[in-house]
């Protein structure tokens, strides 16, 4: 991914990695008799990761010229969650800069 802050003069490209890939689900023919919990599919996702910290060169000295990015660890297949996930179908682009 590409990272960069307003105040720095400079774009850094980051190498983590992440959890993708296939889980197996079954679509239930019977949903309106199912709880809407019963409903949630599995998705490839975090079961252990942590945060690295990058330096970003270029900033100027009133500036903070560090950004934490996650690195996945180990995968598993699960519910996914908000709290440290993007649960969503389009992703966030993050391989350019501006």
């Amino acid at each position: 991914m590409h990272v960069e802050k307003r105040e720095c003069a400079y774009c850094l490209a980051i190498n983590t990695t992440i959890c993708a890939g296939f889980c197996m689900t079954r679509d239930s023919n019977g949903k309106k008799l199912l709880l809407k919990s019963a409903l949630s599919q599995n998705v490839c996702t975090y079961k252990e990761m942590l945060y690295r910290t990058a330096l970003i060169p270029g900033c100027p000295h009133h500036t903070i010229p560090y950004y934490s990015y996650p690195v996945a660890v180990s995968c598993k297949c699960g519910k996914c969650n908000t709290d440290y996930s993007d649960c969503v179908r389009e992703r966030v682009r993050t391989n350019y800069c501006t």
